[in-house]
C-alpha cells in the first residue's frame, strides 16, 4: 500500500506542478471537447424527438425534457472516463517517457503512434461499454458513486499498469507483474478514478513509479533471488 500511495502522490505532483502539466492541459481540452460533443449530439438530435403539445401532452413533453436533461447529465458522467482515457491513451507513452527519465528507469522501447492509438482504444472501449452497461445504477444515490469509482478504478489500474510495465518488459511479464501486485495496482487505479479528465496522465506517472518500485518476477513467474 505504501508503494501505491507514494506512486500516486508522485503522479499528482507531476500533473499539477511538474513535467506533465502541459500534457494535462491538452488532455483536459480534448477530453472536454469529446464529452461536450457527445452531449451536444444528444441535445441536438434527441430532445427534438420529444413531442410538443397542450394539456396532458404538454405535461408529458415537459416531463420528457426534464428526464432528457437528467439522462444527459448521467450520460456525460458515463462518457467522461472513456473520453479522458481515449485522449490520455494517446499521450500515455509520451508522459511515461518523461517520468521514466526523471526516476532513472532503464530506457524503454519506442512505441509507434499506431500502437499508442491502439492502446488508447484498448483501454477506452471497455471503459465506455461497461459504463454504458451500468448506467441504470448511476441513477441510484450512493450506489452510483461506488460503482463509478470502483469500476473505473479497476479498469484504469489494470490497463495503466500493463502499459507502463510493457515498456520495460514483455507483455506476458507485464501481465504477470500486474497480477502479482493486484492490490497496489487497484489502489493507484482507484485514486485515478476520482481525478476527472487528468486520470490518464496521473496514471501514467504513478504506474511508471509503481512499476519501478515493485520487485520483478523472473521468466518462470517467480521472484528473483
Amino acid at each position: 500500500m505504501r508503494r501505491a500511495i507514494t506512486a500516486t502522490i508522485g503522479g499528482v505532483r507531476d500533473v499539477a506542478f511538474g513535467r506533465l502539466a502541459w500534457f494535462a492541459l491538452l488532455n483536459l481540452i480534448l477530453a472536454l471537447a469529446l464529452t461536450g460533443g457527445a452531449a451536444f449530439a444528444v441535445i441536438r438530435y434527441g430532445v427534438p424527438l420529444i413531442p410538443d403539445g397542450a394539456g396532458w401532452l404538454g405535461l408529458v413533453s415537459t416531463a420528457g425534457e426534464v428526464a432528457a436533461s437528467v439522462v444527459l447529465v448521467v450520460l456525460a458522467i458515463a462518457l467522461s472516463p472513456a473520453a479522458s482515457i481515449l485522449v490520455g491513451g494517446l499521450l500515455f507513452d509520451l508522459a511515461a517517457e518523461r517520468v521514466e527519465k526523471s526516476v532513472g528507469a532503464p530506457p524503454a522501447r519506442a512505441v509507434p503512434l499506431g500502437e499508442g492509438v491502439a492502446n488508447g482504444l484498448k483501454i477506452a472501449l471497455p471503459a465506455l461499454l461497461l459504463n454504458l452497461l451500468v448506467i441504470p445504477l448511476y441513477f441510484v444515490p450512493v450506489v452510483n458513486l461506488i460503482v463509478f469509482i470502483g469500476l473505473n478504478g479497476a479498469l484504469m489500474g489494470r490497463e495503466y499498469a500493463t502499459l507502463a510495465a510493457a515498456r520495460q518488459m514483455s507483455f506476458k511479464e507485464a501481465v504477470r507483474l500486474r497480477n502479482r501486485h493486484a492490490g497496489s495496482v487497484f489502489l493507484v487505479g482507484l485514486a485515478c478514478s476520482v481525478i476527472p479528465f487528468f486520470a490518464p496522465l496521473v496514471g501514467a506517472s504513478a504506474m511508471v513509479r509503481l512499476v519501478q518500485a515493485l520487485p520483478r518476477p523472473d521468466a518462470a513467474g517467480r521472484r528473483p533471488g
